[in-house]
């Protein structure tokens, strides 16, 4: 039996915790939502992380000059839409 009130406030939370947990395997429409919200909240970060890496990619080739091919090679494709 728990002792201090640290204890019995963990024991608490922890009873809690599983409670919601046995619930949320009771309810299949519950899963699917959770699914489904995690789901787009991890494409979000995932598009706003790789924008970020991107954007830093970008900045670092910026600052020291660019990259001569990859210019040369846009600059091409950029020609080669214009002209069909």
């Amino acid at each position: 039996m728990p002792t201090n009130a640290h204890e019995r406030v963990g024991k608490a939370v922890e009873e809690l915790l599983v409670k919601d947990y046995i619930d949320l395997l009771g309810s299949t429409r519950h899963q699917i939502w959770s699914s489904f919200v995690r789901g787009i909240f991890m494409g979000l970060g995932s598009v706003i992380g790789a924008t970020l890496v991107v954007a830093v990619l970008i900045a670092i080739l910026h600052l020291l000059g660019g990259l001569p091919v990859v210019g040369q090679f846009l600059q091409g494709a950029g020609q080669t839409i214009q002209n069909r």
